[in-house]
C-alpha cells in the first residue's frame, strides 16, 4: 500500500480580584496616543528591488542543531533552513513529501523512501543523498550526541541505503506514525556530515540544510539573518533576505511595527497590543488552539510524588477563570495533554473543575493539612506574569505556598531538560498525538534522555501506548489512546493549564503568513506586495 502522504469563573479570593483590578489599570507605552504611522501607510516594494523581510524575534536564540533544538522561536528558524524526508502542509497539517518524493509500506514495519535527485545543500556542500539521511538519524541515536529526541528512533531495527536515492527503514514493531518521526521537525531534520564535522561544537550557530533559506549571520545578542537558497529544489523563494531582530519587550515590538521598523511580529502575546494593531489595520495572522501548556511535576520530589497532592493542585486553580480574566484572546483553560482537534482526543477522562474544598480535603488526606511550600521554575525574560500571580493566589488559598525561581532562558531550558526542578512547564506543538504522548509519558524519554521531565513510568500505560503505536485498526488505536488519557489524567504527572492561540501581526502588504499547528511559518510561501 502506497502512502503519500463558557466560562466558569467561580468565586475569586479578594487577592485575586485585586490582582485582576491592578492588571486592568496597568499603563503601557504602546496604548497611549501615538503619532506613529498606521498600517495603511505601508509602502509596496518597487519592481526589481530586492525583497527583505524584517521580523521580530522575541527571545535569546538557543542554537539550531536539530539534535537538541527546542523552543518554538528557534524551531521556526530551523524549519526554514532544514528539510525532512516529509514535511507538514501549513494550512492542514497533512504530511506531504519533502526530501522524499514518495514512500511505501505494506505492513507499517518496513518503510521505503524514494529520495529526490539533484537536491543541493546550502553553501556549496554538494548534492543530497541517502548517506545524509543515515548519518543524520544515526547521529540522533548516538549517545554521544545526547539528543533528547533519540527515543523517537528507538523502534528502528535498521536503516539501509541500497542506492544514493533510496532509504529503507525496518522497525521492531509496526508504527503507522513513523512519517511524523522523519518529518521536518526536531530529529527528522537532515544535516550534512561535513558541516557538522567542520563546525564542531559551534554547529548550532552554523546550521547547514537543504531548505529554502540559509543562515548568513547569527548574533545571539541582536539579530539572525537568513538569505534565500537559490538552489532550493522547489525554486528560489520570493523573499531574498529575512532579518530577525531580537526584540524581547512586547510594547517595543508593537511600536516597531507601527513605525515600519519591522514588517512582522513573531508571536505577539499581549492583548492590549493586539487590539492596538488590529484597530490600526495591521493583519492579525493567527492559529487557534495549537498546543497545550502543561505543568510538569517532578515525581521524585517527596511531596509531589503523592498523587493526591497533584490532584489537589488541579482542583485548587481555576485556569478557565485566569485565562478569561487575563487574556481570553490568547488562551483558554486546557483539559487534556491533547487538543480536541487531534486524532484520539477524548473527553472521557477525569475533569478537574475548580473546587478548593476538594483540594483542601486531598491535601489533608495526603498528610499536608497545613499545606507546603514548593518552587516553580521560570525565565527572567518573562518574569512573574499575571497568570503566575493569580495561580499563586489560588494555591495560597488552599495552603500551598508557590515560590518562583527565575533564571535566564538558557539556564531554564538546561534545568528543564535535565529534570532539575520541583515544578516546571512544557509546551510541545505536534500534529501527531503519538508524539505528545510518547514524549511526555514513555520511560524511554525520562529526562535527561527526553521530554519526560516528570519522570513518569507506568508499565500499564506504557503497554497501551506501545500497542496504540503498533495497532493498524483505527477504532482499536483510538480506544487505546483514550485509555492512556484516562490513566494520565487520573495520575496527573502533568497538569494541562492553557490551550494557546498564536498571533503574528504584520503589515497589510505581507502575504502568505500561514501559522501551522506547530506554530511555525514556512517563509518560502511569504511575499511582499
Amino acid at each position: 500500500m502506497r502512502r503519500r502522504w463558557k466560562l466558569n469563573i467561580g468565586v475569586l479570593t479578594a487577592a485575586v480580584i485585586l490582582l485582576l483590578s491592578a492588571c486592568s489599570n496597568t499603563s503601557d507605552p504602546a496604548t497611549g496616543n501615538t503619532t506613529s504611522p498606521s498600517a495603511t501607510d505601508s509602502s509596496t516594494v518597487a519592481s526589481g528591488e530586492p525583497k527583505v523581510l524584517k521580523v521580530r524575534f522575541y527571545d535569546d536564540p538557543a542554537g539550531y542543531d536539530p539534535a537538541n533544538i527546542f523552543r518554538i522561536e528557534n524551531e521556526n528558524i530551523a524549519f526554514n533552513i532544514f528539510s525532512g524526508l516529509a514535511s507538514y502542509a501549513s494550512d492542514t497539517g497533512e504530511i506531504i513529501p519533502d526530501l522524499a518524493e514518495s514512500w511505501e509500506t505494506d505492513d507499517n514495519m518496513t518503510w521505503t523512501f524514494k529520495l529526490r535527485q539533484g537536491v543541493q545543500w546550502q553553501k556549496g556542500y554538494g548534492e543530497f543523498t541517502s548517506a545524509d539521511v543515515l548519518y543524520s538519524y544515526n547521529r540522533i541515536l548516538d549517545p554521544a550526541t545526547a539528543s533528547p529526541y533519540a527515543a523517537e528512533f528507538n523502534n528502528v531495527e535498521s536503516m539501509e541505503a541500497p542506492d544514493p536515492y533510496t532509504v529503507v527503514f525496518k522497525l521492531k514493531t509496526p508504527d503507522g506514525n513513523f512519517l511524523h518521526q522523519v518529518a521536518n521537525y526536531h530529529q527528522g531534520q537532515i544535516v550534512k556530515k561535513e558541516a557538522i564535522e567542520e563546525f564542531g561544537d559551534q554547529v548550532k550557530w552554523n546550521p547547514v540544510g537543504t531548505g529554502p533559506f540559509a543562515a548568513e549571520k547569527i548574533d545571539p545578542s541582536s539579530e539572525i539573518i537568513l538569505v534565500r537558497h537559490d538552489d532550493y529544489y522547489q525554486g528560489p523563494a520570493p523573499i531574498e533576505k529575512i532579518i530577525f531582530s531580537i526584540i524581547k519587550d512586547e510594547s517595543t515590538a508593537t511600536i516597531a511595527l507601527q513605525n515600519g521598523e519591522i514588517d512582522v511580529i513573531m508571536r505577539s502575546n499581549r492583548e492590549e497590543n493586539l487590539d492596538i494593531l488590529e484597530k490600526a489595520g495591521f493583519k492579525m495572522n493567527h492559529v487557534e488552539n495549537y498546543a497545550a501548556s502543561l505543568k510538569v511535576f517532578n515525581l521524585e520530589h517527596p511531596i509531589l510524588a503523592n498523587r493526591k497532592v497533584r490532584q489537589a493542585w488541579a482542583y485548587a486553580v481555576d485556569f478557565d477563570a485566569i485565562a478569561e480574566g487575563v487574556s481570553p484572546r490568547l488562551q483558554k483553560g486546557a483539559k487534556s495533554l491533547l487538543l480536541d482537534w487531534m486524532e484520539g482526543y477524548s473527553e472521557n477522562t477525569t475533569q478537574y473543575s475548580y473546587d478548593p474544598e476538594k483540594a483542601k480535603q486531598l491535601l489533608a488526606e495526603a498528610g499536608y493539612p497545613d499545606g507546603f511550600t514548593i518552587k516553580q521554575d521560570g525565565t527572567s525574560a518573562s518574569g512573574v506574569t499575571e497568570q503566575m500571580q493569580l495561580e499563586q493566589e489560588y494555591l495560597k488559598a488552599v495552603g500551598i505556598e508557590l515560590e518562583f525561581d527565575l533564571v535566564d532562558t538558557p539556564t531554564y531550558n538546561e534545568k528543564r531538560n535535565s529534570g532539575d526542578f520541583d515544578v516546571s512547564g512544557r509546551l510541545l506543538p505536534a500534529v501527531n498525538p503519538d508524539m505528545v504522548l510518547f514524549s511526555y509519558l514513555h520511560p524511554d524519554n525520562i529526562a535527561p534522555k527526553g521530554l519526560n521531565g516528570a519522570r513518569y513510568n507506568n508499565p500499564v500505560l506504557t503497554e497501551k501506548l506501545e500497542s496504540a503505536r503498533a495497532e493498524k485498526d483505527s477504532a482499536k488505536r483510538l480506544k487505546l489512546y483514550e485509555e492512556v488519557q484516562q490513566i494520565v489524567m487520573e495520575e496527573v504527572p502533568y497538569l494541562p493549564t492553557y490551550a494557546g492561540n498564536v498571533y503574528w501581526p504584520s503589515k497589510p502588504n505581507i502575504e502568505g503568513i500561514v501559522i501551522n499547528k506547530l506554530a511555525q511559518v514556512n517563509f518560502y510561501g511569504v511575499d511582499i506586495k
